[in-house]
């Protein structure tokens, strides 16, 4: 996947997710919840970063078929009402 493009869906993304970050003695877990899509991760204490996580669970997503397909219908339904609106 080129580089531009992935900034793109990156950023499209962000903007139609929320992550979430809790902790426990042991694990931090980080979720993220986009389009009714759910993806979990979990890493020791010590290591992660949450840069790191969100890239993690943004890759996840874009591994999934179903979630792209989402994404584009919603992004062609914002360009379509941009459309009648201007």
């Amino acid at each position: 996947m080129k580089k531009n493009v992935f900034k793109y869906l990156r950023k499209k993304i962000l903007e139609n997710s929320s992550i979430t970050e809790e902790k426990d003695d042991i694990f931090t877990y980080y979720k993220i919840e986009s389009l009714g899509f759910q993806i979990k991760v979990s890493f020791p204490i010590k290591i992660p970063s949450k840069r790191l996580a969100q890239s993690l669970l943004i890759d996840r997503l874009v591994e999934i078929p179903e979630y792209l397909q989402k994404l584009e219908q919603i992004e062609t339904r914002k360009d379509n009402l941009k459309e009648l609106l201007d």
